[in-house]
């Protein structure tokens, strides 16, 4: 069975249980099941900096336009 997406202690235990019963070592089983649950969140973080960066570099194309319609209108 595939593991179960997630990042609290419930998942990740029955993902070190669903492991060990498959013939994991118990060791190898939490490794796997901890490094599962750090790869959920950093997809979260990674995607949370994608859409800040889409945010701030909207800002700053807003800011340039402005900046140069008002130059064009002095002069």
């Amino acid at each position: 069975m595939p593991l179960e997406k997630g990042k609290s202690q419930k998942v990740v235990g029955k993902n070190i249980k669903e492991l060990v019963k498959s013939g994991r070592p118990k060791n190898q089983a939490i490794a796997i099941a901890l490094d599962k649950a750090r790869g959920e969140s950093n997809a979260v973080r990674k995607q949370k900096k994608t859409v800040q960066k889409g945010i701030q570099a909207t800002k700053s194309k807003r800011r340039k336009r402005a900046a140069t319609t008002k130059r064009s209108r002095k002069g």
